[in-house]
Formats: C-alpha cells, sequence, structure tokens
C-alpha cells in the first residue's frame, strides 16, 4: 500500500504541469490529428490504415524520449533530483509515477487515434496490437534519451537534445514511409534503428502475415537490452 500511495504522489506531483502547460495537450491532439489528416490526403484509407496505427507506437516511443527524459532532465538541473533520490521512492516508484503524472500529454494522442480507427472500421487486431506495444516503445524511447542526455554535462536546454533525437528517429528514418523505398543493404540496416523496427513490427501485423519479423525483434530486444544498462549506471539513483 505504501508502494502506492508514494507513486500516486509522484504522479500528483508531476501531474501539476498541466496547470501551467496545458497547451501542451492541445498541441499534442493537433499534431495527431494533423497526422491523420496527411495520411489520408496523400493515400485515403489504406494509406492511413498503415499510418494511424504506426503512429500510435510512435507517439508513445516520442512521448518518451521526449516529454518523459525533459522532466527527468528538468529535475536534475532544478536541483529536485537530490531531494527524489534522497527520499524513500525507488526508481521503478519514481519513474512510474513519473508516467502516470505524465500520461495526459500521450492520451491526447491514443485516444483520437483509437477513435479514429474503430469508427474507421480498422480490425480489431490493428487497433489491439499496437496500443500493447506503446509501453514498450515509451520505455525504450525514454531509455534511448536518457542514455544519451544523462551523460551530456549541464545541458542549459534539454529540449535541444531530445527534438533533434525525434526528428532522427522518426520522420527521418522510413517509420511513417516504407522501407521498400530503400535499396538493400540500406533496407536491413535501417531495421537497427529502433522506431523503424516498431513500425515494421506493426506492418506485419497489419498484413496479417505470419512470418515472424525476425530482425525487429532482434533490433528492439538489443535496444533494450543496451540502453536499459546504459541509463541505469548514468542515473545513480540513491545516496553515493
Amino acid at each position: 500500500m505504501k508502494i502506492t500511495w508514494r507513486i500516486l504522489g509522484v504522479a500528483g506531483f508531476n501531474f501539476a504541469w498541466v496547470k501551467r502547460q496545458w497547451m501542451w495537450i492541445i498541441q499534442s491532439l493537433m499534431f495527431t490529428l494533423s497526422i491523420v489528416l496527411i495520411a489520408y490526403g496523400w493515400g485515403g484509407y489504406t494509406i492511413a490504415k498503415t499510418v494511424i496505427p504506426i503512429f500510435m507506437v510512435v507517439s508513445a516511443w516520442e512521448f518518451g524520449l521526449n516529454i518523459i527524459t525533459q522532466e527527468v532532465g528538468w529535475h536534475r538541473v532544478s536541483r529536485e533530483w537530490e531531494r527524489i533520490i534522497a527520499s524513500p521512492l525507488t526508481l521503478l516508484e519514481y519513474f512510474t509515477g513519473l508516467v502516470i503524472g505524465m500520461l495526459p500529454m500521450e492520451l491526447a494522442s491514443l485516444i483520437p487515434l483509437s477513435i479514429i480507427a474503430v469508427t474507421s472500421g480498422f480490425e480489431i487486431q490493428v487497433v489491439l496490437f499496437p496500443l500493447i506495444l506503446t509501453p514498450l516503445a515509451m520505455a525504450l524511447g525514454a531509455f534511448f534519451s536518457l542514455s544519451i542526455v544523462l551523460r551530456v554535462k549541464n545541458p542549459m536546454n534539454i529540449s535541444a537534445i531530445t527534438n533533434p533525437l525525434t526528428t532522427a528517429t522518426v520522420f527521418l528514418p522510413p517509420v511513417l514511409y516504407s522501407t521498400t523505398i530503400l535499396p538493400e543493404p540500406l533496407r536491413t540496416i535501417s531495421m537497427g534503428i529502433p522506431t523503424v523496427a516498431l513500425a515494421e513490427i506493426v506492418r506485419a501485423i497489419i498484413a496479417k502475415t505470419w512470418i515472424i519479423p525476425v530482425y525487429p525483434i532482434i533490433s528492439i530486444t538489443a535496444w533494450l537490452v543496451i540502453t536499459t544498462i546504459t541509463t541505469a549506471k548514468a542515473l545513480k539513483w540513491g545516496l553515493e
């Protein structure tokens, strides 16, 4: 029970941003609807059926990579970090509470995307499986970004690091567009980018293929192990 209250305490502390930065939610909603409109405008139902499920997963990646990392970075820069690690909180409790507190930002993307997908007649697996992947994508995005940001000494503007990372992992590689436009061996090499690997798994689900996407699964597993280890070392949780 104490664990639950500690998690809720962290969530409530981090939820306070809604009063100060509520326009972030509006911005997230507008950006999500823009992606949907672009997809429908470019290729109608067929393209939207691919882009919307992929963006469900990608938005979770971006939530972890950008929002969660910025909040952790701000805690370190503002010296809030010392108070947090001196408390009875464990790293898991802190991270869980932080995600819950910042969750409205991500729900502003996932809820409209889910509603649009259902009302557009997408198959149930095309909606459910991407939603199941979102916690993995969020954690992977956060660990990927934190493993870099936490090693930058005295970062004055954390968003100056996370925003380029978002562009480099979401919009530049073949995530929202197909990997088939790339020649080999670039197509196979691109699977080493975690967002491309996640997108390829979603595409396999949409295509209803029974072929296991081996390379994407290996890529995601490797990135999860590497970034978890490097982030845990960089966080240096507890009094030392």
